[in-house]
């Protein structure tokens, strides 16, 4: 008979990893985790057995096994065979005190509880005080075998672009322009023989030639200005040089040829420098751009025989049956084409989900993975992470949301923002006026022509370059650069322009600051005609058809409560306001807020008081009433959305004004934005009327953003200046000037406060390129310092902005 098992816990055995022998996890000689899995071994021989080491110095003794002379175990019962003798040997064996006898099926699992049931013992001797540590690993080891603990948190690593350097033609001809240039204002120190400045006017002469072939071998950008204004004054300054040579005016002559290498030297210089400041923008749109280029592909069947057009039609071969792979991959789907995105695909143009319930990365370089049912909307650049993914393309092409604002040449923000424009009208028009008011200057004072050719090219230097010309157009590029890496796409250069303006923010509250998921927190019954359980039934059968938060909330609360919804009949749903509808006993009923029951004139004095704690405490308040009588009051807690402060806090440091609308009570809204400081609160709001109340807004003087739901929030998000619309990048054509790829409102917030930093950043850094040129200008027309000092100033304030763009750039 079996002895009765040991008290204490019992597992199933496992085999050793070294030996393959079954043990006892809990009575493991040793246990390690490699590989992210644990590994139980008899003893330290075997674990050196699975990691392919030398065995220890040591004597390798086992638990149970046979033990040497003078050790600890000698009087442990045996629980395994001894080296030399086989597995279930039929014979005894001198070395052991009993051979193992075979054992048969039927007694294996008596004898393998007999087997777990023996003695513990040490797993090893023990160790004497003199005995050296083992020495740590040496640098060869397999590291596969080992437990990788510097890993991440993340599952993977984010996405990330390298900023590869550009080597062309043109950045060797601005280095020879910068040496050229330099070198002929070094030769200022030789003297002013006529020699000299001829050698200066030379040198000037090859730095304006370097700077003419990069103009001309150089593709050019949409934020680049016209190459001709920024050439005028280093070729004017080059014919003022020539002409002073060809005069009797050797200092003037001098003079001339300083200004000539200054304004080369200057313009090579600001070419150089703002191409490095626009160096990462250029790399992370060019990493964009190729994560986007990837074929689209048609799921198999997408179209049915005959009917796919003849230019879409897959490839077929002498059979007529379909090749195999032939047309499957597209370049330009078109809108309202299928779409079949893989489990580790980038999603390639932007759709709504038609079939599979996936899970994906939302947007381009997003680590946290989000999912996708059937009607969401997928913006492309996102990457599917589980599942397949079958949608309806929406956009594509230079159409697609991401695309739009950063690749399309024809709309870039960056080039078509007004700040950028005005930046680039600067340079090429507005320049070329103040180089005319410097030269009338200089003829009204009396000056020689050639100082009044000097003073112009002078002027227009300061003012030309192209630092100045696309400061700008590196801060609007970074700001939406900023907004993609967080899912927040902009429509337009015009949309980001008027994101920037705005001064008060309206909050759809109900899906914004709120979650929009309410739950039961009141149920009282006012009379004592019906219980409280009665009550909550009549408003769930009057809700149950209902898709409003309210109405959910509702009927989930009584379906928890093991409840049966009232049986009404003819229900009549007034919006924002509540529910009409006939008991099943014929009464009439009437379930809805404070304004329905006013409307359907049935008193609520007796519950006033009631209503207005309820309140008081953030809470929605549905009152019941049967037959005209108020029998019942429902209290409804929604919670804050996760980042509402965030985005309030957002939204104070931009100094944009927060604004609640929502249908609720006043102390209803009070009390929610007391919890978020909002002070700005537009109660009792219906659906239907919140476009009206935006327009009042916008009719006060101020640039209103609303963010809300698509189809949710249209009234409002149509009549706003700025519409911020959560969730809705990548879906169907939709007047929305901002649309976010995540549903979190950190995130909406953040669309608007960035918009109105980078405008910021973007006007300062055009300020300190242009303020000291228009320095420099009017200090040489008043003829206080000589001519080159306005290209010089001018210069100064490039390496300024440019330092100040680096230095966000770096922040950020």
């Amino acid at each position: 008979m079996v002895a009765s098992r040991a008290a204490g816990p019992a597992v199933a055995p496992v085999p050793c990893s070294g030996c393959s022998k079954l043990i006892d996890p809990l009575r493991a000689g040793q246990v390690a985790i490699f590989d992210q899995r644990f590994h139980y071994f008899c003893n330290a021989r075997c674990r050196h057995a699975f990691l392919g080491e030398a065995p220890p110095a040591t004597g390798d003794v086992r638990p149970g096994g046979p033990a040497a002379s003078g050790s600890p175990f000698a009087g442990a019962p045996a629980r395994g065979l001894s080296s030399g003798a086989p597995p279930f040997a039929g014979g005894h064996d001198a070395s052991t005190p009993r051979a193992a006898p075979a054992r048969t099926s039927a007694d294996d699992g008596a004898a393998r509880i007999a087997d777990l049931d023996a003695p513990i013992v040490d797993a090893f001797p023990p160790v004497s005080l003199d005995e050296k540590l083992p020495d740590l690993p040496v640098l060869d080891d397999d590291r596969a075998l080992l437990e990788p603990i510097g890993n991440t948190i993340l599952s993977e690593e984010p996405q990330r672009y390298d900023a590869v350097e550009g080597r062309d033609i043109g950045a060797l001809l601005l280095v020879l322009a910068i040496i050229a240039g330099t070198l002929a204002v070094a030769l200022t120190l030789a003297g002013d023989a006529k020699l000299v400045i001829g050698a200066r006017i030379v040198l000037a002469t090859v730095s304006a030639g370097m700077l003419l072939g990069r103009a001309a071998t150089t593709a050019r950008d949409a934020t680049d200005p016209h190459p001709a204004p920024m050439l005028a004054p280093v070729l004017g300054g080059l014919v003022a040089a020539v002409w002073a040579l060809f005069g009797q005016d050797r200092a003037l002559a001098a003079e001339a040829a300083s200004l000539a290498g200054v304004i080369a030297t200057a313009s090579a210089i600001s070419a150089w420098l703002i191409e490095s400041a626009r160096h990462r923008v250029f790399a992370e749109r060019a990493w964009i751009g190729s994560v986007l280029s990837t074929p689209a592909r048609r799921p198999p069947g997408a179209w049915a025989q005959g009917t796919a057009p003849a230019d879409r039609a897959p490839q077929r071969g002498s059979d007529g049956g379909a090749v195999e792979g032939a047309g499957d991959e597209l370049y330009d789907l078109r809108p309202g084409e299928s779409v079949q995105v893989d489990a580790g695909e980038v999603v390639p143009v932007d759709l709504v989900v038609t079939g599979g319930d996936v899970e994906v990365l939302p947007w381009i370089g997003a680590t946290t993975p989000t999912r996708r049912r059937d009607g969401d909307p997928v913006v492309a650049g996102a990457t599917v992470v589980r599942g397949r993914l079958v949608g309806a393309c929406t956009f594509s092409g230079g159409d697609r949301a991401v695309a739009r604002v950063l690749l399309d040449a024809r709309r870039r923000a960056d080039a078509l923002a007004p700040i950028a424009r005005a930046s680039r009208a600067l340079t090429e028009r507005w320049a070329i006026g103040a180089a005319a008011i410097g030269a009338l200057s200089a003829f009204v004072a009396g000056r020689a022509p050639v100082e009044i050719a000097m003073t112009a090219a002078a002027v227009l230097a300061g003012l030309s370059t192209a630092i100045t010309a696309s400061i700008a157009s590196v801060h609007v590029a970074r700001g939406i650069l900023l907004g993609l890496r967080r899912g927040i796409v902009y429509k337009s250069a015009d949309a980001w322009d008027r994101a920037g303006k705005t001064s008060v923010v309206v909050f759809c509250a109900r899906g914004t600051l709120l979650l929009g998921e309410p739950e039961l927190a009141e149920l009282e019954a006012t009379g004592q005609k019906l219980k409280p359980s009665d009550v909550l039934a009549l408003a769930a059968g009057a809700e149950r058809t209902e898709e409003h938060p309210v109405a959910t909330a509702i009927v989930r609360a009584a379906r928890a409560r093991g409840l049966r919804p009232d049986g009404v009949r003819n229900p009549n749903f007034h919006p924002g306001l509540g529910v009409t509808a006939v008991t099943s006993s014929g009464e009439d009923l009437c379930v809805g807020n404070r304004a329905l029951m006013l409307e359907q004139r049935i008193s609520i004095a007796a519950a006033e008081s009631r209503v207005a704690e309820l309140e008081a405490l953030g809470r929605t308040v549905v009152l019941v009433a049967v037959g005209a009588r108020l029998v019942g009051i429902i209290g409804l807690q929604d919670g804050l959305r996760p980042g509402a402060r965030a985005a309030i806090q957002h939204l104070l440091d931009a100094q944009i004004e927060p604004v609640l609308m929502s249908g609720d009570a006043r102390e209803t809204c009070e009390a929610i934005g007391r919890s978020l400081d909002i002070d700005h609160i537009r109660p009792e709001i219906l659906p239907a009327d919140r476009g009206t109340e935006v327009r009042r807004l916008i009719d006060a003087g101020t640039s209103v953003a609303v963010l809300g739901h698509a189809g949710v929030d249209d009234a409002a998000l149509g009549a706003a200046d700025v519409s911020v619309a959560l969730g809705a990048a990548g879906s169907a054509p939709a007047d929305f000037s901002t649309v976010l790829a995540s549903d979190d409102v950190r995130d909406a917030a953040l669309s608007l406060a960035l918009a109105h930093r980078t405008r910021l950043e973007a006007r300062v850094g055009l300020a300190l390129s242009v303020a000291p040129a228009l320095v420099g200008a009017a200090v040489i027309s008043a003829f206080v310092l000589p001519p080159a000092y306005a290209p010089i100033a001018s210069l100064l304030g490039g390496v300024m902005a440019v330092v100040h763009a680096r230095a966000l750039d770096a922040k950020s």
